[in-house]
């Protein structure tokens, strides 16, 4: 299947130009792949957040209603949101009436608090961004759309050629195309939701902008 983990690995392989019999096994490959997902939502998430949002998910609440966590991720570690995430006692609530932090509840990083030793008798929900699992042979990556998954195999080599400054060659290369790709990837992201509403000054598109949008850009 394109995009999967095992057409990542593929890419890797001919990104670094690493034979089929490699000393290098699949394992610290993936590894790389893993590290480099992170660091692509870290990317999109400082300057995008709303495309990698998940839908709206009930908390979890083991003390009748004190205290409320987002869950578990994939290696079972309490989740921790990345970004702001939303707070709403209702799924109508979404997305105009939120809980407001500091009133309404205490932020405590893997859940939150009720103020006041309070608890409510009512479910919550939350809407934000979910940390991306490690990339396996068993486990997919999870950045959308599928051909945007070019950008952790990038960033993947970059690092995979920067360590012990082994092929200096490389690791330029791979930091060239990571400006092109992360850059047309941004506008294609920006860009997504344009046709109006009352979003439309936030996302409508003109040329000049996005051009003053990527001159400034970042590099890995």
């Amino acid at each position: 299947m394109l995009w999967d983990s095992a057409y990542l690995l593929d890419q890797f392989n001919r990104y670094a130009g690493r034979p089929d019999a490699d000393a290098i096994t699949p394992a610290t490959k993936y590894t790389y792949l893993s590290e480099g997902q992170a660091k692509v939502v870290g990317e999109i998430l400082a300057r995008q957040p709303e495309v990698l949002v998940q839908p709206p998910m009930q908390m979890v609440t083991t003390d009748g209603g004190m205290t409320f966590n987002f869950g578990t991720d994939a290696n079972g570690y309490p989740l921790f949101p990345m970004g702001k995430a939303g707070i709403y006692r209702r799924l109508e609530d979404i997305p105009d009436f939120p809980l407001n932090e500091g009133w309404d509840y205490l932020n405590e990083g893997t859940q939150i608090r009720i103020p006041n030793n309070r608890s409510l008798p009512y479910p919550l929900y939350w809407r934000g961004v979910v940390p991306p699992p490690e990339i396996s042979a068993s486990m997919q990556p999870v950045l959308m759309p599928e051909m945007a998954r070019e950008l952790i195999t990038i960033y993947a080599v970059k690092a995979f050629a920067q360590a012990g400054n082994l092929h200096p060659d490389l690791a330029m290369q791979m930091t060239e195309e990571w400006g092109r790709e992360f850059s047309r990837w941004m506008l294609v992201y920006r860009t997504q939701f344009r046709s109006g509403g009352a979003m439309s000054p936030l996302t409508s598109w003109m040329p000049d902008t996005a051009f003053r949008f990527v001159a400034f850009l970042p590099s890995i």
